[in-house]
């Protein structure tokens, strides 16, 4: 196989290609519904899958002469062996806007990718594929870096070019600025672009078929509690580790397996958990709090890039679940050892946007990724990592939330710097929280910390019981603290004069240099959360 493979090098027959979709993460959140980025994201899951399947069916390729599964069976449990061979087409991975593929000749490469190109316009309308490839040679960490830096250079000279926009006597659609020219399938019959059009198509086909058409208006009570939130998880240093396995493999048949078991492995453990978190906190039977049901609803999950919609006071909890989850699981089939889960076990960021049920959502999402963002730049401050011995490094499980009043809320770090301040130079924010797993890569050192997520949890539980302090001070401690020191002096010294007392006999402790509030985010959060004081009052009564 070798030697094959060497001649076909050398003939200059085999090209290494790869893809990538540009303009997805717009493409999905560019609407206020969160059905549509739905929809949306149920046309990107296999769009390069069955783009190159067309391309192949119009090229004639046979059967035969191709081979596109990486994965086995339907259910794609396991992976399949890779072998090098002569067929026109060989993927040797495809999944979350990316793919990897090996064909028999430039000219056939250039041919594919004009019907990917064009099929991937007609069924999204709007985004673009990028493409790339190198020779096969013998190496496969050579082509490998090569190709990732042409990708690089094709996506930085590529011109973003879009769908003919609406001449100045056209309709236009507010959310997308493209023309109005076609009508909405719903009651309203509203004009709608064709970007829109298609993502509606398949959110009624599909979502319809999961019964989740009107999940929102089923699960939320309005009058009463209509909060929600946008949760966003990415895995940590993902692509970073992945390229650390296989960068310096020059054998192909074994860089290429062991990419498909990582794959693989992030696919399912990601997918797996999310699932399990679902049925963990979803309950439609189960009411809790003034009556509000549980739910949650998966918008995108693709790899380590998952995004959902769930009921405000499950939120940090659904990530705390998935935290302590993902942290025993690894990137590689190795034995579950704490030194191996050390070096190859996932962990995640988060980031939380409460909104209520009629917020625009793609605002939402944009503060859910900023703070998701702020999770990860403190998992990597030098002081929060883990050094391992093997090189690289380990960061924890952090999450960052935020409330969402008003739309001015995605430029995070501006509202953070103008809202979050106090006239006496206080920060009344704790946040980014790191969350404590099982599984902690020798990261137990930020255990025990003012931003540890099990304080966090313990002050909302005591502000919760007015036997500590009755919830109208509760709001008082909240308003005050922005007004700065003096006034929270004040309120202090009254709190203390009628024998209510603080978790704590302070009110600020020093974080990096500044005089930081220590109990805003419990009070700010608390009616965000009455699933964490629900199981307060169960564990109480058990």
């Amino acid at each position: 196989m070798e030697n094959n493979h060497t001649a076909n090098s050398q003939s200059g027959g085999k090209v290494l290609a790869m893809y990538d979709i540009r303009g997805i993460q717009d493409y999905i959140y560019r609407t206020p519904h969160i059905k549509d980025a739905m929809g949306a994201s149920l046309i990107i899951e296999d769009i390069l899958m069955k783009a190159l399947r067309k391309a192949c069916e119009k090229l004639s390729i046979k059967p035969e002469e191709m081979d596109l599964e990486w994965e086995k069976g339907e259910e794609e449990e396991e992976v399949k062996p890779f072998k090098m061979s002569e067929k026109a087409v060989q993927v040797l991975y495809i999944g979350g806007g990316n793919a990897y593929v090996i064909y028999n000749g430039n000219d056939l490469y250039r041919n594919i990718n004009k019907i990917m190109s064009k099929y991937i316009i007609e069924h999204t309308y709007s985004l673009q594929l990028a493409a790339a490839c190198v020779k096969v040679t013998d190496k496969y960490y050579n082509d490998y870096e090569e190709l990732r830096n042409k990708m690089d250079d094709v996506k930085a000279k590529m011109a973003g070019s879009k769908p003919l926009g609406a001449l100045p006597i056209m309709k236009t659609e507010i959310r997308t600025g493209y023309p109005a020219i076609e009508e909405s399938p719903d009651k309203n019959r509203v004009d709608i672009s064709k970007e829109t059009a298609i993502k509606l198509d398949e959110k009624n086909e599909k979502i319809k078929e999961l019964k989740q058409d009107k999940f929102l208006e089923n699960y939320i009570n309005r009058g009463k509690d209509s909060r929600i939130a946008v949760v966003h998880i990415d895995g940590n240093n993902m692509g970073l580790r992945i390229r650390e396995q296989i960068e310096h493999e020059p054998d192909y048949v074994k860089a290429v397996n062991t990419m498909r078991q990582i794959s693989h492995n992030i696919k399912k453990a990601y997918k797996d958990i999310f699932d399990n978190m679902k049925d963990e906190f979803e309950d439609e039977d189960t009411k809790f709090g003034q009556n509000i049901k549980r739910f949650v609803r998966k918008v995108i999950v693709a790899g380590d890039d998952i995004t959902y919609v769930c009921n405000a006071h499950i939120a940090l909890e659904t990530v705390r679940y998935y935290s302590e989850q993902i942290s025993g699981l690894m990137m590689v089939s190795e034995e579950s050892t704490q030194e191996n889960i050390k070096k190859y076990g996932f962990s995640i960021c988060a980031g939380i946007a409460y909104i209520g049920s009629h917020f625009p959502f793609y605002t939402a999402y944009e503060v859910a990724e900023a703070c998701c963002a702020s999770a990860k730049g403190e998992a990597k401050k030098d002081e929060n990592k883990e050094k391992l011995q093997s090189g690289g490094e380990r960061i924890g499980n952090y999450v960052d939330f935020q409330i969402c009043k008003n739309i001015h809320c995605k430029n995070l770090d501006k509202v953070r710097q103008e809202e979050y301040s106090t006239p006496t130079g206080e920060n009344l924010l704790i946040r980014p929280y790191y969350i404590p797993t099982t599984h902690q890569y020798g990261l137990s050192k930020n255990a025990g910390k003012l931003n540890d997520y099990t304080s966090l949890k313990e002050n909302i539980r005591k502000f919760s019981d007015e036997k500590n302090l009755p919830r109208s001070f509760v709001k008082d401690i909240r308003n005050t603290y922005s007004l700065g020191r003096y006034q929270m002096d004040t309120l202090y010294a009254f709190l203390k004069s009628r024998d209510w007392k603080l978790p704590k006999d302070s009110l600020y402790e020093e974080i990096n240099g500044v005089q930081t509030a220590l109990w805003y985010d419990a009070a700010e959060i608390m009616d965000y959360n009455l699933y964490i004081t629900q199981s307060q009052e169960e564990n109480a009564d058990a």
